[in-house]
């Protein structure tokens, strides 16, 4: 991987902007690397991003309370902005760094810290080779594609608007002889439901059926088999509703064998193929090598999720990787999908990304609240607590990850960019604080002894060790979803016994036995060690 570096232009660096800026602001970048163990430095000194997503300016003052240094990601007009350089200045005048999407204007700004690709490469999208063409009139809902209407799932909906009259052609890609046809209807509260329709193939009428104002599979035999490679069906008739428009969810033609030959299933491609996003990275670094490129892909390379098979992940996210300096990932277990009982994937999809990753740093974002909009109504979804978010980020760390993102957008009860509630924000200021304390420890080298945790029950336990200072830093975290108690056994390689080991912002201390200590884990708890080493 290259090492970026920039002298900038003394355009950037005017009296003026620093006194605006203000005592706390970061210096300018001049240069960014990574080293080893994928630790980040700006301009040769350890630096820990802490990111934000997707925030408007009037967010930035919540930012930077919360203890993060950075804001990832733009979109066109954000603040009021004509471009992204606008939106930098910013940024930088807020006195964070930008990760920002490839724009000309931003080579040399004092605020870049890194580029970002387009979000979520690998985000499965539903894919049909089906070809249903809508007849004239017929208003369609690209979130229920026609394709539905043949893709086996009988309980998927393709939208008809308006149910009567309504008409549809299903062209195959090679002739096909079918002795019966049959339909799947929706039947629901307010919509209109098709009662009488006719199907055409080759010039004729082939049949015309009434149907049962029912759900479940409605056959109908043919005069005698058909022979075409494009169906027309039109509503004639309908069931009224209180609405005009209504829904089929399946048509199949059945052939003598029984086989639907009308079937087209569904399959799952990625919303950009790796080669596109290598093309993109490529593009950024003839643009500007000084700065690395940062890619988030989604969880879908755990397989706990099942969206790509052992192949297609095997296949796919290699090469995703190659197209950039740092990837990172999504996963909000109790946000996204309601399920604290998911929280250990954090841990083992950082470990995993890490693993995959090589040399390149990997980075994690964490959930801050509840409020999303794919998890059911306000009410019924799980608090995000200040434990989740601060067990999550040490999960991740002890996972290798040197940068950490907090998703702060939520859905519910109103939309809002920054909607964390105010006891987790006195969270992230807490976890932020101590991360951006402890930066060059968390970014320090390996020691040359083996450190393992375990436990004497089955508890999942996570440490990473790291050497600093003349000291040695143990971070663990049991990341359980069981919610259980541990008591947690460190061994650490030439630890000798009776040496006094401090328990970092907890006033207290351990004491070694030969080779190893010990301590009590509470469900989700942290805990930082650092002896003289």
């Amino acid at each position: 991987m290259p090492k970026w570096g920039a002298v900038l232009g003394s355009v950037f660096l005017s009296i003026g902007l620093q006194a605006a800026r203000g005592a706390e602001a970061p210096p300018p970048v001049e240069k960014v690397e990574i080293g080893s163990d994928r630790a980040f430095s700006v301009n040769g000194k350890p630096f820990f991003p802490l990111m934000a997503w997707l925030q408007d300016a009037e967010n930035f003052a919540a930012v930077k309370a919360c203890g993060m240094n950075t804001t990832a990601g733009y979109w066109g007009g954000s603040s009021g902005t004509a471009h992204v350089g606008e939106y930098l200045d910013k940024v930088w005048e807020a006195g964070l760094y930008g990760v920002m999407p490839l724009d000309a204007r931003l080579k040399g700004h004092p605020g870049l810290l890194a580029y970002i690709h387009d979000d979520e490469p690998d985000l499965p999208q539903q894919v049909n080779d089906a070809e249903v063409v809508p007849g004239a009139g017929l208003h369609v809902n690209r979130s229920t594609p026609l394709w539905k209407i043949v893709d086996g799932v009988t309980h998927s909906w393709s939208v008809l608007d308006p149910m009567e009259k309504a008409s549809i052609t299903i062209r195959l890609k090679q002739p096909v002889t079918v002795e019966s046809l049959a339909l799947w209807l929706t039947v629901s509260p307010g919509l209109a439901v098709a009662k009488e329709v006719a199907f055409q193939a080759a010039g004729r009428e082939i049949l015309r059926a009434t149907l049962e104002n029912k759900r479940g599979r409605q056959k109908f035999p043919l005069e005698k088999p058909a022979t075409f490679d494009a169906l027309e069906m039109t509503v004639l008739s309908t069931y009224p509703g209180k609405n005009l428009w209504g829904s089929i969810s399946e048509i199949e033609g059945f052939d003598a064998q029984g086989e639907n030959l009308l079937l087209s299933p569904l399959r799952y491609e990625p919303r950009a193929e790796p080669a596109k996003t290598l093309a993109a990275y490529e593009a950024i670094q003839r643009g500007d090598p000084a700065r690395p490129v940062f890619l988030t892909l989604t969880g879908n390379f755990h397989p706990h999720f099942g969206k790509w098979t052992d192949a297609q992940r095997t296949g796919l996210y290699p090469q995703y990787i190659r197209a950039a300096d740092v990837v990172g990932y999504d996963i909000y277990p109790i946000y996204g999908w309601n399920k604290p009982e998911w929280i250990h994937l954090v841990y083992e999809a950082t470990r995993l990304l890490a693993e995959q990753a090589g040399p390149r740093p990997v980075y994690a974002w964490i959930e801050t609240s509840r409020g999303g909009q794919w998890t059911g109504a306000l009410e019924n979804q799980k608090e995000v607590t200040a434990e989740h978010i601060r067990a999550e980020v040490w999960m991740s760390i002890c996972g290798g990850a040197t940068a950490i993102g907090y998703f702060t957008h939520v859905w519910k009860p109103a939309y809002s960019q920054f909607g964390v509630p105010e006891e987790n924000r006195r969270a992230l200021r807490e976890i932020n604080g101590q991360i951006t304390r402890l930066a060059p420890a968390i970014l320090g080298r390996k020691p040359a002894g083996a450190v393992e945790i375990g436990t004497q029950g089955d508890a999942r336990l996570a440490a990473l060790a790291r050497m600093h200072g003349g000291q040695l830093y143990v971070f663990a975290v049991n990341y359980d979803e069981r919610l259980v108690d541990a008591a947690a056994r460190i061994r650490v390689e030439g630890l000798a016994a009776g040496r006094e080991i401090e328990v970092v912002d907890e006033n207290r201390s351990v004491r070694s036995e030969d080779g190893s200590f010990s301590d009590a884990f509470r469900p989700l708890a942290v805990h930082i060690y650092r002896l003289k080493w």
